[in-house]
């Protein structure tokens, strides 16, 4: 009987299928709580997306989506931005009823910063479109 396992993974079995098909699932939650502006479930959707996508990442990459809590933002002190927009920063809004009522668009532009960092990783890592290398594709560098 012949052994159908690759030495490599000792399964026959593929899970990039699903990998992607829970990330796909994930990308269109996150745009329709973007759309409807529901803080909670965007940020939970969010978290998911990134648990799938941060064993592609190395550590820089995700402490800029995840936060460095020697650097914690101060919200009566700190300007909401790109940089400073990671989950970290963000629960210290979210997780505060005070921040949360009055931050509310700081909040939504924190989650839509972290949304955008995490889709650009994902470029990056060929996991969102086909890399321009992808021989599938080469008559497009025709």
């Amino acid at each position: 009987m012949a052994d159908n396992t690759t030495a490599k993974s000792g399964s026959v079995f593929n899970m990039a299928v699903l990998y992607l098909t829970r990330i796909d699932k994930l990308l269109t939650q996150a745009s329709y709580y973007s759309f409807h502006g529901d803080i909670y479930s965007w940020q939970k959707t969010l978290r998911g997306l990134y648990r799938e996508v941060c064993i592609k990442l190395n550590g820089d990459e995700m402490k800029d989506i995840d936060g460095d809590d020697k650097k914690l933002f101060n919200p009566d002190k700190d300007i909401i931005n790109y940089s400073s927009s990671n989950f970290m920063n963000l629960n210290v809004l979210i997780n505060n009823k005070k921040y949360y009522l009055i931050k509310r668009k700081g909040i939504l532009y924190m989650l839509d910063n972290i949304e955008q960092k995490i889709r650009r990783k994902m470029q990056e890592k060929d996991m969102l479109l086909p890399g321009k290398n992808d021989p599938r594709f080469s008559i497009l560098e025709r």
